[in-house]
């Protein structure tokens, strides 16, 4: 069972790129919550600094267990992204890293799924609980229904209901969390490049006469089929808002409760001056409520 972590307990936030982390630490610093960010190098934002933190690379995993054991932390969010599988160097590693090396390297040739799966396991087999940044913050998450002034359309929500079939066969083959669909058929599905890379391919195709000019579609973003909630959450910001309004598309149906928000309060206020409208729907009541 995966619970939320006590109120008393410390938590290590294993840092990777973007502001995810950064906001993680506001909310627990706010909260009077024990925290410590264990930043990865050449990847995690310069700001952690302005936090408790430690810096951390991939050949010193032992280096990051003593770290966690000697700030007393056995609960861990997973945060941030990383850019490209990481390139171990043996002369630097330590022995915790030779240690946990087959392992590793073994979900390395998988997917992305198996890669966090791979990880998080490498922790939980050293005693600490790994926990969902959905449960630890879950005032960052998208609520269901709107959460924009501006509601989907019913040809808006048959959209997101395709976009959602279209997300979930994906996942199947770990392909992507996301796709952009137009008229009535997905014309846009997120690979490896991610959501912001996929809209712009979607720009291009308006620009150079592919799709309609005339603004309208939809981006969906749900998780996985059988994806662990504790890593790599779907999610969106202010540059989705902007790459999707780029797009043309009129909105963006995600997963409630499973998505998340990243600068909240900036990501709802440029949707509403962008009219982009966001809605949170629940996978269990898009064919009973939308046929």
């Amino acid at each position: 069972m995966k619970s939320s972590p006590s109120m008393r307990d410390p938590i290590a936030i294993i840092a990777g790129n973007g502001r995810l982390p950064l906001e993680i630490a506001e909310f627990l610093k706010k909260q009077d919550i024990p925290y410590l960010i264990v930043a990865l190098n050449d990847e995690a934002d310069p700001e952690v600094e302005s936090h408790t933190h430690e810096w951390w690379s991939w050949e010193k995993v032992g280096r990051l267990f003593k770290i966690l054991t000697a700030h007393g932390i056995k609960k861990i969010v997973l945060a941030g992204g990383v850019v490209g599988r990481p390139e171990f160097k043996f002369s630097k590693m330590d022995f915790g890293a030779l240690r946990t090396l087959p392992g590793v390297l073994a979900t390395l040739l998988s997917g992305d799924n198996a890669v966090l799966t791979g990880v998080i396991t490498v922790f939980e087999k050293r005693g600490f609980e790994v926990c969902s940044v959905a449960n630890v913050m879950p005032e960052l998450t998208i609520e269901p229904g709107a959460n924009t002034p501006i509601n989907p359309n019913s040809a808006d929500l048959e959209r997101i209901t395709e976009g959602f079939a279209v997300t979930r066969a994906l996942g199947e083959f770990d392909i992507g969390q996301g796709c952009v669909v137009i008229g009535k058929r997905a014309v846009a599905i997120e690979g490896a490049e991610g959501t912001d890379s996929m809209l712009k391919r979607v720009t291009a195709l308006r620009e150079n006469g592919r799709l309609p000019r005339k603004r309208g579609g939809v981006l969906v973003k749900a998780m996985k089929s059988g994806q662990d909630e504790r890593a790599d959450l779907p999610a969106i910001g202010p540059d989705t808002i902007q790459a999707v309004h780029d797009a043309g598309l009129v909105g963006i149906g995600v997963q409630a409760g499973k998505t998340l928000v990243i600068s909240k309060q900036e990501t709802l206020d440029l949707a509403r001056q962008l009219k982009v409208f966001i809605y949170g729907f629940e996978p269990n009541h898009l064919k009973h409520d939308h046929p």
